[in-house]
């Protein structure tokens, strides 16, 4: 039954009662929810590789990965995300140590994950995807679709490292988390080391094997991409990238998981890429090489194993000032915003560069 309307009514007066019935009106409230611009909760951010690397060795000393703790990693927290444990607003990275001799036991989660190698010294040091052992040799890219068993193994006398990539940022904001423990080797039938390569090359068994898997369990050797990139080193390439491949999932030629595109980049010598902007987060890598990214004005200077997040919607362009390559390997939440029709790109116009407002200090 609706209220009879007040004698002395005002609109002040019904705001206060549509507060109390947990009501707000669109017509005072319309500018806080429905933005003219992508209105972003975070700042670009850098984390110096010798930093994290001396807390990582650290780590070595004091835990173990062993169930319940897991895994041996450190997060890259964006200081505007603290609240979320994460690097951008869909997206998070971490570097993972597994030291000689040791295993990292078995589970499986809603996140989807790839691991990017950032140090090894090769061997019999394997991440373990639903049964098929992936090598993990420097600068390896593999892959951990969401829900699949996945376990680490390091039979080797040497430490390796690698850069963790989750999309549980966004699995989190979805509500749609879950987290299961496992038996290495128990959940589900061994395979063959190169069972997924001997299915999802150039050409495939025919009529018979058919590949179980939704997501294949990929493994991107090094070697195949950095032949890639030295190829196409003569070609004119991207205006905003410089030379730039990506990761492609071999069954749809789409993007390497669901919710994360992962690339390969080359800034070749007095590069200068001009300076872009779109809807998805970009999380940097440094493989190789000195050089500096301009983020929202900001320079941020960077070097091998240096990690920062490109926000959505903040200008960037990359610079490589010296006399030898650099390398970037990137994970950027695209396909995500493109599945929604979301996905926006434009490049600044004019002579493509921005001007340069500070220095960002670690």
């Amino acid at each position: 039954m609706s209220q009879p309307r007040r004698k002395h009514d005002s609109l002040e007066c019904l705001h206060q009662d549509m507060e109390q019935a947990h009501l707000i009106p669109t017509w005072k409230y319309v500018s806080e929810f429905v933005a003219a611009s992508p209105r972003v909760s975070y700042q670009p951010f850098l984390w110096k590789w010798q930093t994290v690397y001396e807390h990582l060795r650290r780590a070595g000393e004091l835990i173990t990965p062993a169930r319940g703790a897991e895994r041996r990693s450190m997060e890259h927290v964006n200081p505007d995300l603290r609240a979320q444990y994460t690097t951008s607003h869909t997206l998070a990275t971490a570097l993972q140590l597994v030291k000689a001799g040791e295993r990292a036991p078995s589970h499986r989660h809603q996140a989807a994950a790839i691991r990017f190698v950032v140090q090894s010294h090769g061997g019999q040091v394997f991440t373990r995807v639903q049964g098929e052992p992936l090598l993990m040799e420097e600068h390896d890219l593999l892959l951990t679709p969401l829900g699949m068993w996945h376990d680490h193994v390091n039979d080797t006398p040497h430490d390796i490292i690698w850069l963790d990539a989750l999309d549980y940022p966004l699995v989190n904001l979805l509500q749609c988390s879950y987290f299961e423990p496992g038996e290495a080797g128990h959940e589900t039938p061994a395979k063959e080391a190169g069972y997924t390569a001997k299915r999802m090359g150039h050409v495939r068994p025919l009529g018979w094997h058919a590949y179980p898997e939704e997501v294949p369990v990929m493994r991107y050797p090094w070697r195949d991409t950095c032949a890639a990139l030295d190829a196409l080193r003569h070609e004119p390439g991207s205006p905003f990238d410089g030379v730039i491949v990506e990761y492609i999932n071999p069954v749809t030629s789409g993007p390497t998981l669901p919710t994360m595109s992962c690339r390969a980049q080359l800034l070749r010598p007095g590069e200068w890429c001009r300076s872009q902007r779109s809807t998805s987060s970009k999380i940097y890598y440094v493989m190789r090489g000195t050089g500096q990214s301009i983020i929202d004005g900001q320079q941020f200077d960077w070097e091998k194993g240096d990690v920062f997040v490109v926000p959505n919607w903040a200008w960037h362009e990359h610079r490589n000032p010296g006399r030898e390559d650099c390398l970037l390997f990137s994970v950027t939440d695209q396909p995500v915003m493109e599945v929604l029709g979301m996905y926006r790109q434009e490049g600044l116009r004019d002579d493509g560069h921005q001007r340069v407002t500070g220095v960002f200090q670690p």
